[in-house]
C-alpha cells in the first residue's frame, strides 16, 4: 500500500472532478486478464525454471471433490436391524508409555549459509502467523480515492479475485488496480497494478508483480518467493521514454514467515487486532527484508464517504536491517467487526501526507 500511495507525490496540483464510475469504467478497459506476466528479462535455464515453478493455474476442481470426504450412504441391508450379539467380557487393558510428540520444525534443515539474523526474524513473526485466523471471502471488493493537498488525485480497486494454484499449493489470488485521475495526464500519468498470491493454509506469499505504466518509464517487477529454498527470486525490469533500460535480478534467503508489502493488508484482516497488540511482519520486496512493526493503538469513530464508522486504528512503522526509516511512519484505520474492512491508510511525507479513504465496497 506504502509503494502505491507514495508514488503519488510527484503530482502536486490539479483539481479534481472524477466520478466512482468513470474509474469503474476505466478498470474495465484496463484491467488485466490472469496469468498475464510482467515484461521481465530471462537469461538462463534456471531463470525459466523458476518461473514454470510458479506458474499461475485455476484450481482442479476434481482433485478438490475427491480429495473431500465423502458422506456414505447407508444400504438396505446395512440399516436392516441386526441381532444384538452376544456380550464379550473386555480385556484387561495394558498400559503402555505414549512416546513424546515433538512439533515438526518448518523446515527440516536451513542451508549451511543460511543468516542467523534471519532465524531470529522467523522466531518472532512466527508468533503473529500463530494467531492469524483466515478472513477473505472470494469477490471481496473495496475502492478507496488517493487525496493529496486536499485533491483525489486516484482511485484504487481493491478484490479478492478467489483461489488459483501454484507449484501444488492453493493461493488466494489479490488483485489491486490504481490510476491517476485524469487531469493529471498531462503532467504526469500513472496506471499501476498488483498481483500477489498467498498460501490459503499458512497465508505465505508465494509470487508477487507490480505492473507500472507511467508517463516517463514503464517498470515490470515479478518476485517469486521459494518456501523450499528458503529463497525469493526478483526480475525487474525498467524502460525509460528515452529508451534507457534497465534489468536487476536478486537472489536471497527470506524467513519462512514473511510477506508481500500488499498482502500485508490481508493479514491484518486475521490478526485480533486487540488494543496495545504488537506485531512485527517481515514483509519481501525486491530481496530485502522490510520489518513492518505495528502497534494496535486504539478504537476511535471516524468519518468516510460511507458514514462513521468505528474503527481500529493501527500505527507501523518500518525498518531495513534495523534502521528506522525516517519516512516510515504508516497508519492503518481497520473497521472494528468482523469483516476488518481496511477504511483508511495515511503515509506521511515531507510535505504533507497521502491518504487513502474508503469510498465504496461489495
Amino acid at each position: 500500500m506504502k509503494m502505491i500511495m507514495l508514488s503519488l507525490i510527484v503530482l502536486t496540483v490539479g483539481c479534481s472532478s472524477w466520478s466512482q464510475k468513470d474509474f469503474e469504467k476505466e478498470l474495465e478497459k484496463t484491467s488485466l486478464e490472469d496469468g498475464q506476466d510482467p515484461k521481465v528479462t530471462i537469461t538462463s535455464k534456471n531463470d525459466e525454471k523458476i518461473l514454470e515453478k510458479f506458474e499461475v493455474l485455476p484450481v482442479d476442481e476434481k482433485k478438490v471433490e475427491e480429495s473431500a470426504p465423502k458422506k456414505e450412504i447407508p444400504s438396505a441391508k446395512k440399516t436392516a436391524k441386526k441381532k444384538s450379539p452376544t456380550p464379550v467380557k473386555p480385556k484387561a487393558q495394558v498400559k503402555t508409555k505414549v512416546p513424546e510428540t515433538k512439533p515438526v520444525p518448518v523446515v527440516k534443515e536451513l542451508p549451511a549459509d543460511y543468516p542467523p539474523e534471519l532465524v531470529a526474524i522467523n522466531e518472532r513473526a512466527k508468533k503473529v502467523w500463530d494467531v492469524y485466523k483466515p478472513n477473505h471471502y472470494v469477490d471481496q471488493k473495496f475502492y478507496l480515492d488517493i487525496n493529496y493537498l486536499g485533491m483525489t488525485v486516484g482511485k484504487i480497486m481493491v478484490l479478492n479475485k478467489g483461489k488459483k494454484m501454484i507449484d501444488d499449493k492453493e493461493v488466494w489470488h489479490f488483485y489491486a488496480k490504481f490510476k491517476s485521475a485524469p487531469f493529471y495526464s498531462n503532467i504526469y500519468e500513472l496506471d499501476d497494478t498488483v498481483d500477489t498470491y498467498v498460501t490459503t493454509d499458512k497465508f505465505l506469499s508465494i509470487r508477487y508483480s507490480l505492473i507500472q505504466r507511467e508517463t516517463k518509464q514503464n517498470i515490470d517487477d515479478l518476485q517469486l518467493h521459494d518456501r523450499d529454498q528458503m529463497k525469493t527470486f526478483s526480475f525487474y525490469h525498467r524502460k525509460k521514454s528515452n529508451g534507457d533500460v534497465k534489468d536487476k535480478k536478486e537472489e536471497k534467503y527470506i524467513p519462512y514467515y514473511s510477506i508481500d508489502p500488499f498482502s500485508v493488508v490481508f493479514l491484518y484482516q486475521g490478526l485480533p487486532l486487540k488494543n496495545n497488540d504488537v506485531y512485527e511482519i517481515p514483509l519481501i520486496n525486491k530481496g530485502k527484508i522490510l520489518i513492518l512493526r505495528s502497534v494496535v493503538e486504539g478504537r476511535e469513530k471516524i468519518s468516510t464517504k460511507k458514514g462513521t464508522r468505528n474503527a481500529i486504528r493501527l500505527h507501523a512503522t518500518t525498518k531495513y536491517t534495523g534502521e528506522t526509516l525516517k519516512s516510515g511512519d504508516l497508519y492503518f484505520w481497520f473497521s472494528d467487526d468482523a469483516s476488518r474492512t481496511l477504511l483508511k491508510a495515511q503515509a506521511k511525507i515531507k510535505i504533507g501526507s497521502v491518504t487513502a479513504d474508503i469510498v465504496d465496497s461489495e
